[in-house]
């Protein structure tokens, strides 16, 4: 598939069929993501594909235990309704075949430690540098999934996982410095005739400065 193809006719899936991925082509759509670029070319991620049925269990439920939690708050009164949505959208990836946990080693430039030591505030020094890593992770995560659309499969980027972050770090063993920042479901789709989102116009995003 050319890339531009890809680029255009890439979506968002949220229903597989039960197809397992073979390995060869997760090694594949992993080194699509090994080849981003990254800040200092640090290449702070780690990728964590998950096939086990019982640890995607796991997953979900410690999801939807964070869920209830939130659910008892006093300040959650009213809102009952909306947190059963995020329970539902934050755990359907776990029915995909295949789950991909991403860490993120954090990394501090030189700069950055400079700015803590002189006193800069928190938010001056993300105005400044602005979560570097994040953005090297965004950047692999959209070659992984441009490579997974290429070899016919579909994927979802989550990030409402991660209100469990904690449950979730110790059910995948994660261990200091590495982070879990992101999760993606990935398989054959199982869908057809899916609506195309609207995306703004290019006249809409554009400033050209001559």
């Amino acid at each position: 598939m050319d890339l531009f193809e890809a680029i255009e006719t890439r979506l968002s899936i949220r229903r597989f069929k039960p197809d397992i991925p073979a390995l060869e082509d997760i090694n594949t759509i992993i080194n699509a993501a090994r080849l981003a670029p990254s800040s200092s070319n640090a290449q702070m991620w780690h990728y964590v594909v998950i096939y086990d049925s019982e640890i995607k269990a796991r997953m979900k439920q410690a999801i939807i235990d964070s869920y209830n939690e939130i659910k008892e708050w006093e300040e959650a009164k009213g809102f009952e309704d909306r947190i059963e949505s995020y329970k539902e959208y934050s755990t359907f990836f776990t029915d995909a075949s295949v789950n991909i946990a991403v860490l993120m080693e954090p990394k501090e430039s030189v700069i950055s430690d400079l700015m803590k030591k002189k006193g800069f505030s928190k938010e001056e020094i993300e105005r400044r540098r602005p979560h570097p890593e994040l953005l090297s992770i965004g950047a692999s995560i959209e070659n992984l999934s441009l490579a997974a659309h290429a070899l016919g499969y579909g994927t979802c980027w989550l990030t409402a996982p991660l209100y469990a972050y904690k449950k979730l770090e110790e059910i995948l063993n994660v261990k200091p410095p590495y982070e879990l920042v992101s999760l993606l479901c990935l398989g054959k789709p199982d869908i057809q005739n899916i609506p195309v989102r609207y995306k703004k116009d290019i006249s809409e995003i554009l400033t050209v400065i001559r």
